[in-house]
């Protein structure tokens, strides 16, 4: 009769530190949750939060070294460069073309 009655003290203590160790788990979880920036980012702006996941795979992933890559990044430069050299043309041509300032 002892033997059972020690078996189950020896079960409630495991049992009652298995709550335990779920209720400081779950605190854990709440705490890093309320204080982690990337979780107000994400509430604020979820898309940007998957887009950066998305790229973050990609490169780990091993895209970054592949044609698709290399055809994106032209693109890209082109869709830079070209909007920022038509500026300048365009100052430039009016200011040489521009009477008042002869």
């Amino acid at each position: 009769m002892s033997e059972l009655k020690q078996d189950l003290e020896q079960t409630r203590d495991y049992l009652d530190e298995s709550r335990r160790i779920v209720d400081d788990a779950r605190h854990l979880y709440e705490d890093f949750r309320r204080d982690n920036p990337l979780g107000h980012i994400y509430e604020r702006n979820p898309y940007a939060i998957i887009a950066a996941a998305a790229g973050v795979g990609y490169v780990l992933g091993g895209g970054l070294f592949t044609p698709f890559t290399r055809r994106l990044m032209r693109v890209g430069i082109k869709a830079m460069v070209l909007p920022v050299a038509a500026s300048h043309l365009r100052s430039l041509t009016n200011t040489e073309s521009d009477p008042s300032t002869h």
